[in-house]
């Protein structure tokens, strides 16, 4: 993608995602972080300690639980109106988690760091939004940050049916996200990344996974 169009596409993208916000329509917006990763963190893998990435951070719900763990949590979010709304809810934490706390307006695609040596990323519903070849970029910039023996957890839909792959930088049909397809999480993140983890899990709208990786 040359960098006009890589701007282009990501100014929709923004404007998308702050129009959603804008008008109410934030059905992922529940404030309270999946068990799944609540679990993550009880099952002793990780210590929390370290830098932890939130890739698609919305308001930012995840990146609060993460720093009042004690990690040092990050936040990106390409979108403004959700960060601002972050910005807001991390103003009633307790002093110490709010140090911990930051937030970046950014591309998942092109992180503006590299080498943070993340012990920890997730992401909750951003890579299944992708086009299709946005997501090896994506990959990029995640193997790029996360540390060695470093974990990887995502939540996405599944792709139930072709023809979602068809619309590239499009906006598909309302019917959501793309989804991944069976088996393309081991195409995007191995073998640089070990798939621990496939769970299927309780649908909501469509059936979805959650993945859970490390790097070894």
């Amino acid at each position: 993608m040359t960098t006009r169009r890589y701007l282009e596409a990501a100014r929709a993208t923004r404007r998308r995602w702050d129009s959603r916000y804008a008008e109410g329509e934030t059905p992922w917006d529940t404030q309270i972080t999946p068990p799944e990763v609540e679990a993550f963190w009880r099952s002793g893998r990780l210590s929390p300690h370290g830098v932890a990435l939130d890739l698609g951070c919305g308001p930012g719900t995840n990146v609060r639980y993460l720093a009042r763990l004690g990690l040092t949590a990050l936040g990106v979010e390409i979108a403004a109106a959700p960060l601002r709304l972050a910005q807001r809810r991390l103003a009633y934490e307790p002093p110490v988690a709010r140090a911990r706390a930051g937030f970046v307006c950014a591309d998942v695609c092109a992180l503006p760091f590299h080498a943070l040596g993340a012990c920890y990323v997730l992401d909750v519903g951003c890579l299944h939004s992708l086009p299709p070849e946005d997501r090896p970029w994506y990959t990029q910039s995640l193997l790029a940050n996360l540390a060695p023996g470093g974990y990887y957890q995502l939540y996405a839909f599944d792709q139930v049916d072709a023809p979602d792959a068809m619309f590239s930088s499009q906006e598909p049909p309302a019917r959501g996200p793309r989804g991944m397809a069976l088996g393309e999480a081991a195409r995007l993140f191995t073998p640089a990344l070990e798939i621990v983890e496939e769970v299927i899990a309780r649908p909501e709208r469509r059936p979805c996974r959650w993945y859970l990786l490390r790097k070894p």
